[in-house]
């Protein structure tokens, strides 16, 4: 019974031993796992009457970005860090489709704003065009009481075209996303050090808020409003 214990208790220290070598010799870090929602009272939302194409530009659906992580304190840290890599566009696009599905009556996907005949095929009363303005990711660490602190910059252009494309109105919707996580354990501790802080809620909180931001412009719009009004006569 006992040796068994032991020979156990060996193996899960030399397995954790290996991942942490294995991590510091490769320099790679597989994609941060991002998943934000979305705010639970855009459900409480009456669609509007709407049949909207939505066109994200290809750039902002691609993008992924690589961070380094800083070191708030002085001297060796205990495990260096690869460099965090966050796959932000195709996350944030999937959850701007999810919003609009609930805030208009039906929605098309659009992958080329010039494909007249795509457009013209469908009866649509308006499009929504969304574009990547800018995103700024800052990862800190503090050692001494190891706490992860991540804070993000977000921003977009959205625009709101009427049938034939012309533009009804343009307008930038910024915000800032925090996340803490901290290790309170020597189990934790371990876990940090083969696998990394947790950065995800910080990038999953930006994309909410920027979301639940966007649909509030949408749902109020006295443009879009308009076209309900033309819709219901």
């Amino acid at each position: 019974m006992y040796p068994i214990k032991c020979i156990s208790y060996k193996y899960c220290f030399f397995l954790l031993l290996s991942f942490i070598s294995i991590g510091c010799l490769s320099g790679t870090r597989p994609h941060v796992r991002l998943s934000p929602k979305l705010d639970k009272q855009l459900y409480q939302i009456t669609p509007l009457p709407l049949t909207v194409g939505i066109y994200i530009e290809p750039i902002l659906r691609n993008y992924v970005q690589e961070v380094p992580l800083k070191q708030d304190e002085a001297g060796t840290p205990y495990y260096v860090f690869p460099n965090f890599i966050f796959p932000i566009g195709e996350t944030l696009s999937s959850k701007i489709e999810e919003m609009s599905r609930i805030v208009f009556k039906k929605l098309i996907l659009i992958d080329n704003l010039q494909n007249k005949e795509f457009l013209n095929k469908e009866a649509l009363d308006g499009v929504l065009a969304v574009s990547l303005k800018n995103s700024e990711i800052e990862l800190h660490m503090d050692v001494s009481v190891w706490r992860a602190i991540g804070r993000h910059n977000l921003s977009i252009t959205a625009s709101f075209l009427d049938s034939k494309l012309n533009k009804i109105w343009e307008s930038e919707f910024a915000v800032e996303g925090k996340g803490f996580d901290f290790a309170s354990s020597n189990v934790e501790l371990e876990w940090w050090m083969t696998t990394g802080p947790n950065f995800a809620p910080a990038i999953d909180d930006a994309i909410e808020k920027l979301t639940y931001k966007l649909a509030q412009k949408l749902v109020t719009s006295k443009e879009i409003l308009d076209c309900v009004r033309r819709e219901k006569q």
